[in-house]
C-alpha cells in the first residue's frame, strides 16, 4: 500500500497555516476547492503541503482528499 503523495482541496475555501495546529501558526494563504496539492508530511489531523508553484503550508486533512 503506498500512500498517494498528491491531494485535492475539498472545501470550498481553506486557509493554508504555517505550522500544524492553530494556536501557534499563522494563516499564510487561502486556498480553493479543486486546488491540486502534494502530501509532504503529516502531524496528527494535520497534513504539509506543497502547491505547484512551490509554496509549501499545514491543512487539516478534512479539507483534502487522495487522488
Amino acid at each position: 500500500f503506498m500512500k498517494a503523495d498528491e491531494a485535492i482541496v475539498v472545501s470550498p475555501v481553506v486557509s493554508i497555516k504555517s505550522a500544524p495546529g492553530a494556536e501557534n501558526s499563522k494563516d499564510l494563504f487561502i486556498l480553493h476547492e479543486g486546488t491540486k496539492v502534494r502530501l509532504l508530511d503529516s502531524v496528527g489531523s494535520w497534513l504539509n503541503i506543497e502547491l505547484s508553484d512551490g509554496r509549501q503550508g499545514w491543512i487539516m486533512s478534512e479539507n483534502v482528499e487522495n487522488i
